[in-house]
Parts: structure tokens; C-alpha cells; sequence
């Protein structure tokens, strides 16, 4: 029953969300400095009273605390939302101890003659601010100064008719010490920073570019959501962060009327444009502040992509002392979820282990930052710093240690993937008349060790169907794919034959693998930029080597290639010292040699159907005078020393070169 009690006063007070109490504001003189550190303390020369929209000045007067002019404050009203208060002092003399009027007697008269005015203004959830001006040397000086309140505000219809966001200006580099301040206060006035886990995590990883950033807008949420604006604004030429997504589960709803993917309280920010963004994050909290425990974490995320569909990496602000109630909609995310969990003093909550693991993210947290968190698991069962998880019927983790599962019990029935269906089909297939050659699915099925993975796909019309059979293996193995980015090469765009140059062709594209629906979209848009129709030689060579030399920190470069195509630029193949895997589709009759010496020279391997050949196989006949045979024909080390036909008749009909010579009339650019 007393914890019953405790549990109600604790939630009563945070439904008020009220600043100050009144045994706070009736007994200053006892309070001291508890009082004053509920404000942020700034100094200025003078304060600026010049009206601006939004703002209202309330003048006391010097050393006086009735509101001078109340009539300037508008009443109570809904569309009106308050970011900050500012009470104003002068700074004289400047040792306070030496003011002649009891200066914590004379904040707290003024702050209740503003309430008296406006009781609703006595809330956390905007920052309060003392501004001691300083630009007084006399009393007479002082006398001439303002002295009094000021009001921050803006209008929400006002706010919510900007509907065409191009329209406003961009936020400027010059512009963002006065923003982070502004943040900063914020976060102080929402309790300090606390850890700054947030803040760190961002700071850690700056390849995180092109970024959408959905954070937990609730309660106790605000000041680690508060840490990604403020790196933002703290790092804003460098900033990889794009767009910004608050939820607040439901606007302050009723429990009972949410309904799972109908929730609401989404609300969207584009990060370039900062006063909006800091306007955006004052609104939500008005709007609500949460309600129950479980929260809409998937479906803000669903909401954030269809909104901001064009993003590299998604990223998750989330609380993990809060169950996920729209759990089982991870189905239909087909994006790579990285989450920053806050409060997880007592180890992770599964919900959020579930949602890494089955969307192929990641985790970060104080105690550890977890990647590919599918080959962890050994046996079924996860060991992370803090805690075991173990796989259960439904193959979604949870605590193994009973004890210790209490602590998140009540998220479990929330848990779980039915229905759970992905789509096995890739509408892009279905458009070029799906799947023929099924190799490329085959090989990357038979090899699911293969991580850290760039996969080089030959995009022109022939291989459309096989290469894209990456694209849908990535999208039905979620939890396992290790596939990180795509290169697409249609071979020069739409270029003449006669202007592609070695090394110089183009028409290569890259893309990462978290977003899904932006991988679709750019397996169409690289087939309309060029489809080398009724060629039949590639830029494999060069596309290879701008892939390298992009994604330098892959493990492993795999080469989706047609058997029945030449490899143009085969002369750059010396340059070719990274490991590639080639996968070979349309394999209508012998191997194409050039596709063996890819795989031999760069040390890498050749994958077809039914068969694996490693660099050990070619290296050992290279390094003997026995032969090389693959489905039943031979080859043999040229002079040049690159396997070739050693049947006299195939190395006739080969047109493909195996020379890396340059002739006297290339050489003269011919």
C-alpha cells in the first residue's frame, strides 16, 4: 500500500511537470541556492526588450516584483507554446551579498507575481534563465536598466501552416554557438546532461552520414534526445545527422484508444534548418508527454522512412526502461536500425537486442557498442557484458537468468514477430521477368560467413535478373546478411562505344545496404541511366577498383559477373591487389578465363552453382605444370602467365583478351 502511495506522488508530479513548489517559492530564504540552480545563469552587457515577434517583456522595475504591464500577457491559450523564460537582473553591485534587497526573496516574489498571472507557466518544460546585465558602473545606471520578465513563445498555427519547408532559410555556421547555448539550457533545465552517452555516441561514429535520427521525445527522455541536437549544432559543417523524428506515443491519448501502427504523436524536422528543429522539439512535449509505459517506437520509425526516404543510416534514440508495444510491425522496416538505449544500468532490454538482431543494426549503450550481433550467438544464447539471452520458440531472445528476467517481464507480452512475413519476392525481378539463373542466391546462401561485405554487381540488361538476386538475398536474411554496401556498373551510362576508355568508362553507382526501399529505387534508376544493350564487353576492372577504393574498409569484395561478357578494361588487372570473389551467372558453355584470372591474380576466388574454386587451387597449378580443369575443360599459363583454353579451337573463338600488352596503336590513342 505505501508503495502504491509513493508510486501515485511520484506520477502526479510528473503529469504536472511543475518547476517549482510552493513551499520553494514561499520560503526562498530557505531554499538559497537549491532555488536559484533551477535556472541557467548568463551574462550580458544589456539585455535586448526590442520587440520581435513571439516575445512578450513584462517589466517589475528596479528592485520591485508587480508586473508593470500584465495586460501585455495573453491569456491561458491552447495554440501557444512557451520555450523560455527569462528573468532580468542588473549585476550591481557585483557581489550579491551586497544588495540591498534580499535577492532570493525578490526571484521568488517575481516568479509568483508571474503566476499569478499565469499559473500554467509554472512548468519544466521549457528552460528558465536568470540574465544579469552587466553594463552598469552606478546605481544612477542601474535605475536606467530593465528590470523584469521575459516571455519566449511561438504560435502553433503559425508553426504548422509552414507546410513548404524549402521556404525557410537555412540555419547559418555563424548562428550555432548562440543555438548550442540554447540547447544546453534546455538540457539543464530537464534535469543536466546526466551521461552524456548520446552525445559520445554520435561523436564516435562520423561515418554515420545522411542520417535520420528518430528519437524518444517523452519525459524522461528529453534530455538524452536533447544530446543529438546539441551535437548537431555543436558540429553542424561536419554533421552527417539529415532529418529529425520526435514521438511522444499518441499527443497525450487515452491508454486504451492506441492503437498499434495508429498511434501518433510522430512528429518531423529537417536538421538544416534549426529554429524550426528547436521550435519542433517544444511542440511534441506540448502536445504529450507519453501516457503509459510501452511506447510507439516502430511505428515512428515506419513514419520517419516514408517521410525521409532517402537516408543511409537510421538511427534510434530509445528509452530501454520502456517495453516497444508496436513490436511485431519490425516486419515491415527492411532498414538496418542503429540504437543508442538509454537507462541501461541493469542491462539491455531484450526488446532492443530483437530489434538489432532480426534488422541486422546495431546496439550502443554505456557499457558496450554491439555489431552483428547474429555471429555472436553461439548454442542459441547471447552472452553481452551485462547479460545472457537465450533464443526462445519464437527465436527471439530473452533473458536466460529468470531473477533477472523480471526486471522486463512486463515487455514480453509484446513480443512477438506473428505475423511475421517478409516479402520473397523483389519487384525489380518481377519487372525483367524474374529469376532465371538462380547462382548469385545459391552462392551467397551456401556462404553465410561471408561478412563485411561489398557486393560489385554487372547492372547492364543481361544481368538484371542474376545481379539483383543480391538485392533480394540481403533483403530475406536480415539478421545474417553482412552485405554493407551495393556498386552498381551499367557500363558507361548511355556512352558510345567508341568513347569508353579504360579506367575512364563510368556509370558506376554505390549505395549502402541499410534502407531497402532506397536500394529498390536505385536498381531502377541505374537501368534508365544505361543498360549496355547489345554490348557485350564491361568496365568490370574499373568498377572494381573505384569500389575498393571507396569501401577500403571491406572485407570482403564480391563480383557478381556474366560468363558470356568480356572484361573491356582487363589490362588494369595488375592494379588489382584486393581479394574478389567472383560469382559467375550465365554460364552457357566453357568459364571465361578472364573471370579465373580476376579471381587468381587478386588472390580472391570463383563461385559458380555447384562450385567453390579458392586462390590456393589456382595458385598450386600456376606454380606446377599440372592443368587447370573446371566442368570439363582445361586451361593452361599463357606466356604472360594468366590461364587461358589450352584447347587450340576455344583460344580461336575466344574473343575476349587476356593480354595486358598495350599495342603501338593504342599507345597513340587509337
Amino acid at each position: 500500500m505505501i508503495i502504491m502511495v509513493n508510486l501515485l506522488t511520484i506520477n502526479t508530479a510528473i503529469g504536472q511537470h511543475k518547476k517549482f513548489t510552493n513551499d520553494m517559492l514561499n520560503h526562498p530564504g530557505k531554499y538559497g541556492k537549491k532555488f536559484e540552480r533551477l535556472f541557467n545563469l548568463n551574462e550580458l552587457q544589456v539585455y535586448d526588450t526590442a520587440y520581435t515577434k513571439g516575445k512578450v517583456v513584462l517589466n517589475n522595475g528596479y528592485a520591485h516584483s508587480r508586473i508593470l504591464n500584465p495586460e501585455d500577457w495573453p491569456a491561458y491559450r491552447k495554440n501557444i507554446v512557451v520555450t523560455q523564460i527569462d528573468v532580468v537582473y542588473t549585476k550591481y553591485p557585483r557581489n550579491k551579498e551586497f544588495w540591498r534587497t534580499n535577492y532570493y526573496s525578490l526571484l521568488a516574489k517575481r516568479v509568483k507575481a508571474l503566476f499569478a498571472l499565469d499559473s500554467t507557466l509554472n512548468s519544466a518544460d521549457f528552460e528558465w534563465n536568470i540574465k544579469y546585465q552587466t553594463s552598469c558602473k552606478t546605481e544612477e545606471e542601474t535605475k536606467k536598466m530593465f528590470h523584469g520578465i521575459c516571455i519566449h513563445y511561438f504560435e502553433i498555427n503559425d508553426f504548422e501552416s509552414e507546410e513548404d519547408v524549402t521556404n525557410i532559410p537555412e540555419s547559418k555556421e555563424e548562428d550555432m554557438p548562440d543555438l548550442s547555448l540554447k540547447v544546453e539550457n534546455y538540457i539543464r533545465s530537464q534535469g543536466g546532461i546526466g551521461d552524456s552517452m548520446v552525445y559520445s555516441t554520435f561523436a564516435n561514429h562520423p561515418e554515420w552520414k545522411n542520417a535520420l535520427v528518430v528519437m524518444d521525445w517523452t519525459g524522461s527522455m528529453y534530455r538524452y534526445g536533447a544530446q543529438a541536437i546539441l551535437w548537431h549544432t555543436m558540429n553542424y559543417k561536419n554533421s552527417g545527422i539529415k532529418n529529425f523524428v520526435f514521438f511522444n506515443d499518441g499527443d497525450g491519448i487515452d491508454d486504451d484508444k492506441k492503437i498499434i501502427g495508429e498511434t501518433g504523436g510522430v512528429y518531423f524536422a529537417q536538421a538544416r534548418h534549426m529554429d524550426r528543429l528547436i521550435k519542433t522539439f517544444y511542440l511534441v512535449g506540448k502536445k504529450g508527454k507519453g501516457g503509459d509505459d510501452p511506447e510507439n517506437d516502430i511505428e515512428a520509425l515506419i513514419r520517419g522512412m516514408n517521410r525521409f526516404e532517402d537516408f543511409d543510416e537510421l538511427i534510434l534514440i530509445a528509452d530501454n526502461n520502456s517495453c516497444i508495444r508496436d513490436f511485431r510491425l519490425i516486419a515491415n522496416l527492411g532498414v538496418k536500425v542503429n540504437i543508442i538505449a538509454c537507462g541501461t544500468k541493469y542491462g539491455l532490454n531484450p526488446q532492443y537486442v530483437n530489434l538489432a538482431y532480426l534488422t541486422g543494426g546495431s546496439i550502443h549503450s554505456m557499457k558496450e557498442e554491439i555489431n552483428h550481433l547474429s555471429q555472436k550467438v553461439s548454442d542459441n544464447e547471447l552472452k553481452l557484458k551485462q547479460l545472457k539471452y537465450e533464443l526462445n520458440k519464437e527465436q527471439l531472445f530473452i533473458i536466460k537468468d529468470p531473477p533477472q528476467r523480471v526486471r522486463y517481464s512486463q515487455c514480453e507480452q509484446y513480443s512477438t514477430l506473428t505475423p511475421l512475413k517478409i516479402d520473397p519476392h523483389l519487384e525489380f525481378i518481377e519487372k525483367h521477368g524474374g529469376v532465371g539463373d538462380s547462382t548469385v542466391y545459391v552462392v551467397l546462401d551456401r556462404h553465410p560467413a561471408w561478412t563485411n561485405t561489398s557486393i560489385i554487381m554487372d547492372w547492364t540488361k543481361d544481368m538484371y535478373t542474376q545481379s539483383a538476386q543480391a538485392v533480394l538475398w540481403h533483403k530475406m536474411h536480415p539478421r545474417t546478411s553482412g552485405i554493407n554496401h551495393f556498386i552498381f556498373s551499367n557500363d558507361g551510362n548511355r556512352l558510345a562505344d567508341k568513347k569508353k576508355k579504360v579506367g575512364k568508362t563510368g556509370g558506376i553507382y554505390f549505395t549502402k545496404s541499410n534502407n531497402q526501399k532506397m536500394i529498390n529505387r536505385r536498381c531502377n534508376y541505374v537501368a534508365k541511366r544505361g543498360n549496355n544493350e547489345d554490348h557485350n564487353s564491361t568496365n568490370t576492372i574499373e568498377t572494381s577498383l573505384r569500389a575498393i577504393q571507396k569501401y577500403y574498409k571491406t572485407d570482403e569484395f564480391i563480383l557478381i559477373v556474366n560468363n558470356e561478357t568480356c572484361v573491356r578494361d582487363f589490362s588494369l588487372i595488375p592494379y588489382l591487389d584486393t581479394p574478389i570473389k567472383v560469382i559467375l551467372s550465365n554460364i552457357q558453355g566453357p568459364i571465361n578465363p578472364q573471370y579465373i584470372n580476376i579471381a587468381y591474380k587478386s588472390g580472391g576466388s570463383l563461385h559458380t552453382m555447384d562450385d567453390d574454386y579458392y586462390n590456393y587451387v589456382f595458385t598450386g597449378v600456376a606454380s606446377s605444370t599440372n592443368e587447370l580443369k573446371i566442368n570439363g575443360t582445361t586451361y593452361e599459363i599463357n606466356k604472360e602467365g594468366f590461364f587461358d583454353y589450352k584447347d587450340f579451337q576455344l583460344k580461336k573463338q575466344n574473343n575476349c583478351k587476356l593480354s595486358i600488352k598495350t599495342s603501338f596503336w593504342s599507345k597513340l590513342g587509337f
